[in-house]
């Protein structure tokens, strides 16, 4: 099972150190097939201002054609 993820930047206001930029990942989507969730990827990549990314079942990151942790 491969996970499409979403980074989305997001500002918190703390209450010492003021505003501070932090980034939540959201799960867009789940796919059986790497190749799917691959082109779904770049599709979601080519569309929006949020970078999109693929994690396979041990939660690595796939990235410039290699899994990294």
């Amino acid at each position: 099972m491969y996970r499409l993820m979403k980074s989305k930047q997001v500002t918190l206001d703390h209450p010492i150190s003021g505003l501070m930029s932090s980034y939540r990942q959201i799960q867009v989507a789940q796919f059986q097939k790497f190749g799917a969730a691959l082109r779904a990827c770049e599709v979601a990549n080519n569309k929006g201002t949020s970078r999109h990314y693929v994690l396979n079942e041990m939660g690595e990151e796939y990235y410039d054609g290699a899994w990294i942790d």
